[in-house]
């Protein structure tokens, strides 16, 4: 009796053993009778888009069409590299452009290999994508966007204009289209504390990041270690900081503060006003911090004096004698005078002399700030609201908000304290209107680590 039993058992799993066959067929058996199911297999070439191995599932997007797939991942799918070779299914992420083999009848993956005529560009800066009008450019480089292209940030899909400029990313391009985007070094944010002395000046982190200094400002950086520089008026201090991926790093420059001086001016006629950087002194003294001003002496009867005076010390002392205008001396005839301390200051059409250091004379600039790029139309941005804007690193208000539509790129990031900061970059064209965005609520730090 046994021994039949064992031999039944045998037959049964020789049964189930040679059920399927090279073609995607399956033999069921079932009350003896022999029937035959037929797998029907299909073929597109597609973006991964997620990647679930606790529901054992894979995403994908199709090239071309765009149309969303959700197929069975099982441990005998067979996964390859563009050279044929089998590789582990951890050398695919989301964002890679595949060749995916499947049943369609149900959904279950046979193959997944690595598509052979993507272009991917890794270690790609200066990236920003603008989806309104097709667009995405690196440098000086654009492409055509993909109408479902896909962007992702440690393997979750993000908005892809939340990829700031200062991301490191990878790109891929299929059919001449950009498809994905990978960023494989994200950006945080530096917030300068106790900066007074220096706003108007410039800040520059790292390699690519110069900004001006204004009272409240929040820089978006690459995540990595960097070397501060922030410089006013020629006086110029560094400091070593840290930005970590998402993370606002705080620096105070108290101790790099721009120490202050004092300049004496003794001027000949004693009854001569006196400006600097445009604003009238009334006592011929002047305090600020160090640095390169521009002065303007003027007196009745006199030629008007215009030059430079350096702060460069707590208190220095300079004398100048205006010139008469009936005096006639010639010009130097190299536009300069040798002064008491050896140092020449520069003339402007007539010689005035003076027994300073560090006062040159300019010739009058007008300057006028280019305006090519400003449009008559604003840039809205409505949601979330109740939130701190800011636009290229600098502070604007409090959503909902409108600022001047200036041409180019500019990035938006969007805070409020004890919520993860968001920036996204937008592309402002000159179309003669109004564009308006509305962005995803700020997560609070608590909810986005649970």
């Amino acid at each position: 009796m046994r021994k039949n039993v064992f031999l039944t058992f045998l037959a049964v799993l020789l049964l189930l053993v040679t059920a399927c066959d090279n073609a995607g067929k399956v033999k069921v058996y079932k009350n003896t009778e022999e029937v035959e199911v037929t797998h029907t297999e299909a073929r597109v070439t597609a973006v991964v888009t997620g990647m679930d191995f606790e529901n054992n599932n894979i995403s994908f997007k199709a090239c071309v069409s765009g149309e969303q797939y959700e197929l069975g991942y099982h441990g005998g799918v067979n996964v390859y590299n563009i050279y044929g070779d089998v590789i582990d299914i951890n050398n695919i992420s989301c964002g890679s452009v595949v060749d995916v083999v499947y049943y369609s009848d149900t959904d279950r993956l046979i193959s997944i290999s690595a598509n052979k005529d993507v272009t991917t560009i890794k270690n790609v800066g200066k990236f920003f994508a603008d989806p309104d009008n097709g667009m995405a450019k690196r440098g000086g480089t654009s492409y055509k966007l993909w109408n479902y292209a896909v962007a992702f940030d440690m393997g979750e899909p993000i908005d892809i204009r939340e990829i700031n400029t200062e991301d490191q990313v990878t790109l891929n391009i299929y059919k001449n289209e950009l498809v994905s985007v990978i960023v494989e070094l994200g950006h945080g944010y530096v917030r300068l504390d106790n900066h007074d002395t220096y706003v108007g000046g410039l800040v520059e982190i790292g390699y690519d990041v110069i900004l001006p200094v204004t009272t409240d400002m929040l820089i978006a950086v690459r995540e990595g270690e960097y070397t501060l520089r922030i410089t006013k008026n020629g006086y110029s201090q560094s400091k070593e900081v840290k930005v970590e991926r998402d993370r606002e790093t705080y620096v105070d420059l108290t101790a790099l503060a721009i120490p202050t001086g004092t300049v004496i001016f003794n001027i000949t006629p004693a009854d001569a006003t006196l400006y600097v950087s445009g604003t009238e002194q009334e006592d011929h003294t002047y305090t600020n911090v160090y640095g390169t001003y521009g002065i303007r002496i003027e007196a009745e009867g006199y030629k008007t004096f215009r030059g430079n005076v350096e702060i460069a010390d707590y208190t220095k002392t300079y004398d100048i004698k205006l010139t008469p205008i009936e005096d006639n001396t010639e010009e130097d005839p190299d536009n300069t005078t040798e002064k008491k301390t050896t140092e020449k200051t520069t003339s402007e059409k007539t010689t005035h002399t003076t027994t300073s250091d560090n006062v040159s004379t300019t010739e009058d600039a007008q300057s006028t700030e280019d305006d090519s790029h400003r449009t008559n139309n604003v840039i809205k941005i409505e949601k979330p609201v109740n939130v701190d804007v800011y636009v290229d690193g600098e502070y604007v208000g409090i959503s909902p908000i409108s600022i001047p539509k200036i041409i180019g790129s500019h990035t938006i990031t969007l805070y409020k304290r004890g919520y993860i900061i968001k920036s996204y970059t937008i592309y402002a064209s000159d179309n003669g209107k109004d564009d308006e965005y509305c962005f995803d609520e700020l997560e609070t730090r608590n909810s986005a680590l649970e």
